[in-house]
Order: structure tokens, then sequence, then C-alpha cells
């Protein structure tokens, strides 16, 4: 089966693909050009809202600031194609740096300041680049050079025509990677896509076609910059003359802060994940309404019905549901939800622009029409290949035999099958992948970071349960002369300083042999089943906690309870160790019951630690305690 840029009929390879579709924002592919142009056009509307700082930003106070950070990544050396590592909080100053990256003719690598030190230094290492571009406060060491940008740069005589990307060092060209976005990776270490203008164009260009924004429209920057949808709320509504509210740092899950903004500032287009959005209504007042959203996007995630259902009753905002691996820069189709009360299954949809889609079986060949299959992308929002990857490249971009010469499909790893009228439906993965709460994982990147622990043999990961309840489990094969009871231990605090805290397994359990098929492979159908016999008695039960000793303590053992972990991080994320909408409600009420104080919802949203939650709690009896 093979769909071509379909929002109707489905077309065979053999039909020439549509014309690449009318360019919304201009007719450069490259995104610097075309924000210049935006930004002269109309250099006095509002770009960006920091309200964590009270600063608002025109487009021309935002040209100067750009403008600033590229002449001066510039006199440091950077030229086209060179990559740049932004390491800054969300902020109006990382929205700077990563299009002064781009106007001085590099890519931005932007990396999450939560990530720990040593998944940071191994990721910059990884993509070697030119520059480093950091806030006042970073910490962060390394030989790399650095330049330190707080967003307040001002260059109003901007820089010489010769200095740019169009200058003797190179031709300005719409295939040079404008973005490199890391994402797990099965041999243990993190994979880097290398996306380019031309790419981010096409993609911008077909959502911009399709849910049309300008200057009247604002969209919050919320998401984290190594999820790439953070570049549909910041790079979208800069060349759309829309307005960027930038959320606070650490804010991205706090619902009450979320509605706040939305309410307070306007917000007429939002992205959120699945799990957010569950959160999100599950914690806002019944009687509270959207009506000021015109439009909503989710994705990464299974998408329910039911959660479908509920933003419809409480907004006129439209959702549509994306897909698409980053490799294909942020998506490659989508499906409008529609207002049905009998609606039982959440598509994926269709094609969109400058996008060719091909479902094949284990041989290359085409599906018959709603059969399942591998999904296999092309077209113009395809990346170029993984960073200093070339076999990996090899394995996954693979040429279309079935499309015109030279053409290249994407070898996504999920099942799928058309549905009547040509929208495809979401079936699993054909690989060891997995994704949880959003976030794509490779076990093996997992797996690897605890065969480096002293102690152990073999690693084996999976995850076990389904939607916001799915979680990470790990069997691993001891070292002779290393005990069980020091090793779960000593390895669970080797992956929280390896791995970012969504990574770390909820559940460790050491056995005496990882099992293996007839063939000798790893059984990962009898895996899932240890891993559902392995969550069973592995937290302390409500009926039985202990609320005697230090307070932090007690909560540890509520959250161990309610997420159903062994051991929690007392500085991890609740929503990274299992934690969902749900859990949330339910850590509240049991809190509630057991300490006999009244604990908003909004306390363990604003602190999502039992570090940070227990401080705030304990704020809170003595608050009770002095009335």
């Amino acid at each position: 089966m093979s769909i071509t840029s379909s929002p109707g009929p489905t077309r065979t390879h053999r039909e020439p693909a549509p014309d690449r579709p009318e360019a919304p924002f201009g007719s450069s592919r490259r995104v610097d050009t075309l924000l210049m142009e935006s930004w002269d056009r109309e250099p006095d509307r509002v770009a960006l809202i920091d309200p964590a700082t009270d600063i608002v930003v025109t487009a021309s106070d935002l040209k100067e600031r750009v403008l600033w950070t590229a002449r001066a990544l510039r006199e440091r050396g950077v030229r086209p194609g060179d990559l740049v590592v932004v390491h800054q909080e969300r902020s109006a100053a990382f929205v700077v740096s990563i299009l002064g990256v781009l106007f001085a003719g590099g890519a931005q690598v932007a990396l999450d300041v939560n990530d720990p030190p040593e998944r940071t230094l191994e990721t910059i290492a990884d993509c070697a680049p030119r520059v480093l571009i950091t806030g006042p406060d970073s910490r962060l060491t390394t030989p790399v050079p650095a330049l330190v940008v707080t967003g307040e740069e001002r260059d109003r005589d901007g820089p010489p025509t010769e200095d740019g990307p169009d200058g003797p060092d190179g031709a300005a060209s719409a295939a040079q990677p404008a973005v490199v976005l890391y994402t797990s990776g099965s041999t243990g270490h993190p994979k880097a896509s290398l996306i380019s203008h031309d790419a981010l164009i096409s993609r911008l260009s077909a959502l911009q076609g399709t849910h049309p924004i300008g200057a009247h429209d604002r969209i919050v920057h919320h998401t984290t910059c190594t999820f790439d949808m953070f570049l549909v709320e910041t790079y979208w509504p800069l060349l759309a003359g829309a307005t960027v509210v930038i959320a606070a740092p650490g804010r991205q899950r706090d619902t009450d802060y979320l509605a706040r903004l939305i309410r307070e500032y306007g917000i007429t287009t939002f992205y959120c994940v699945v799990s957010l959005l569950e959160l999100f209504l599950l914690t806002r007042d019944p009687g509270e309404r959207y009506d000021g959203l015109r439009q909503v996007l989710t994705g990464g995630e299974p998408l329910s019905p039911e959660l479908v259902k509920r933003l419809h009753s409480r907004s006129t905002a439209s959702l549509t549901n994306l897909y698409g691996p980053s490799e294909c820069t942020i998506y490659c189709t989508a499906w409008e939800c529609p207002r049905d009360p009998e609606l039982d299954t959440v598509l994926i949809g269709s094609a969109v622009a400058d996008t060719t889609l091909r479902i094949l079986d284990p041989d290359g060949r085409e599906v018959p029409d709603g059969e399942a299959g591998e999904l296999y992308i092309g077209g113009a929002g395809l990346a170029l290949g993984y960073l200093n990857r070339p076999e990996l490249t090899r394995e996954r971009f693979v040429a279309d035999h079935l499309g015109e010469p030279g053409g290249r499909l994407y070898r996504s790893g999920d099942l799928v099958r058309t549905r009547p009228g040509g929208a495809l439906e979401f079936l699993g993965r054909v690989d060891r992948q997995i994704k949880v709460r959003g976030v794509r994982i490779e076990p093996g990147e997992i797996e690897s970071a605890a065969s480096r622990c002293t102690g152990v043999r073999q690693a084996a990961v999976v995850a076990q349960g389904q939607g916001s309840a799915k979680r990470l489990v790990a069997f691993v094969v001891a070292e002779p002369d290393t005990g069980d009871t020091e090793l779960v231990p000593a390895l669970r605090a080797h992956l929280r300083s390896a791995l970012p805290g969504r990574l770390v397994p909820s559940v460790i359990r050491v056995v005496g042999h990882l099992p293996l098929t007839a063939n000798g492979k790893l059984d990962g159908a009898l895996l899932i089943r240890w891993a559902a016999d392995a969550s069973v008695g592995t937290a302390p039960d409500l009926g039985d906690i202990d609320t005697g000793g230090p307070l932090e303590d007690v909560v540890a053992r509520i959250w161990r309870a309610v997420v159903g972990a062994d051991d929690i991080d007392p500085d991890a994320d609740f929503f990274d160790i299992g934690g969902d909408s749900f859990k949330a409600v339910r850590i509240v009420k049991e809190t509630q019951r057991l300490l006999a104080v009244t604990t908003p919802l909004e306390t363990l949203l604003q602190e999502p630690t039992v570090r940070s939650f227990s401080t705030a709690l304990r704020q809170l009896i003595e608050q009770e305690q002095a009335c």
C-alpha cells in the first residue's frame, strides 16, 4: 500500500507525486531567510513573551539579538554546516540562541539542562560542536569554546553580508542541516537525526496549510528541547507571525500554571503529549472551559477515544492527532479527531504534504488495503541521516525501490494498516523500541549502561503495563560472588548517574539467567511475563504503610506503593518513574488520609519529587498546626 500526500484518496506508487504545496511563509527553503523576511515585514509585532522574567520581545528586538548571537558565533569560528550545542533553560535567551545558530549558518543541538552531566558530556563529545552556548549560571565543564548568551544582547549594525551563510565560506543551501535531534539508541548511545532547512520548512509549511496561525495567535512553548515538537512551538509561530509565550522552566507539567498561561495570555494553539493532556483535563475544575483555544495538537502516545470526547466536552477547539518519528521531522501524518459520541478508534491519519508513505511486508512488497505492514516514510521531511552513524543510516534510510530513482524511505519500525477512507491505524512495533509516556526508548541503551555497572554480567529491559501505567522493568544477571542485595541499589545509583530519569527502570530484578528462545535469541515474550510477575508485590501495600519516622521516608513509602516501584530516588521526577495523572490524584488522597493534612494536587505538580514534595508538605502541616 502506498500513500502520497493524501488528505483524500490514496495513490499508488505508479502515479506522479503532487506538486510541492504553496509556500505559506515565502519562496525560500531556508529558515533564517524566511525569518528575516517575516521580521522585516512586521518589526513591531510581539514575537516572544517570557512571563517568568517579564520580558516582551518584538520582531525587531529579536532580530537584533539573534544577529548579535550569529556574529559572536562566527567570530568564534562557526561556519556553514558546523554544529553548535545550546545548553540553556527554556527562556527568551534560549530562543535567541537557537535562532542565532541558524543565522550563523550552523545547526543547533539543543540539550536538556536537566539531563545528568555524564550524559550531556557524552552527547557533546559525540557531536563535536564548534561552540557551546550556555547561560550565565551554567556549571558545565567542557573543552568546547563557550559563548554565554543572556538574550539581552544587541547588534544594531547587523552582520556584514560577506560573513553570513552566503559568504565566501560556502553558499547557503536548503539541504544544510538546521537541527540535530538526539533520541535513544539501541547500541547503548543516543543517535542524532540531522534535519535540514528544507525538511523543517516542509513540515512547518504543511502544518500552516492545515492549521493556519497568524498575528492574532499565541502558542505556549513548554516542551523540552530534546523532543522535536519544541520546533513546532518555536519556529512555526515565529515564521507565521504569531507570538510565542514561554513557559517557565520546570513548570511544563504544572497544569494550574499552564491553565493560567492559556487564560491570561490568550493562547489559541496548544500542543501537548497525550499523557499531559490527560493530566490537564483531570486536574481542572469540571466547570472550566477552554473555548479561547482554537486548536489543540497532540501525539507521542496512543490517544484514547475517551480522552478525545473529554476534551471536546470542555472546549470548542479542534483536536488533531499527530504521528511521526524525529527521522521524518516532527510528523508525517495527521488526523483531526471528529466530534463523534460513538468514536471507538483514534487513527493517526493520512500523509501530510510533501510526504510519501508505503506499507510493506517483510519482503518489501506492498500489502493490500487493510492488512498490517511496516510503515516506510519518504518525502521532503526526511532527515539527512544519523550523525556519525553511516551504517545505521544505511540500515534505516533505504532506497525507495517502488518510486523514482534516487528516492529514499525511512523504515519506521511501526506496524500500521489503512482504514476505509485511507487514514492509518497504528498497531504497534516490529522491533524492541518502546514508548513510555511519549518518549522513544531503545532498551539496548539502558542495557548497555547497566552492563557497565560493576557486578552486572547481563541485562535486559522490557516495558510492562499499558498506556500511562507503562513502566520499565530491568532483569540483570550478577557476576559470581556479587550479592543481589548490594547489586540492586548499586545498579540503580549507576543508572541514575548515567541516564535521564525517564530511562531508569522502576523495577530491577536479579535473575539467575536471561530466557532464550529455541534459536538462542532473547525471549522477549517471556521477559514481559516475568515483568508482570516482578511488578506484583514489589512495593509496600497502602494498608500497611508505617507513618512513623522522618516525613520524607513516609512520603517515599506512599509513592512506592502508588507507583509500584521497589525504590525511588528522592530527586526523581514523579512522571519519570511511572507516575501519571491518576496516580497523582491517588498520592494526594493517600497523603491526606495517612497524614491528615489537606494536600492540593497542585502541590505535587509543582514539587514532583519525593524530597521537594516532602518539604512542601512539611510547610502545609506547620500551617495547619498554627491555625
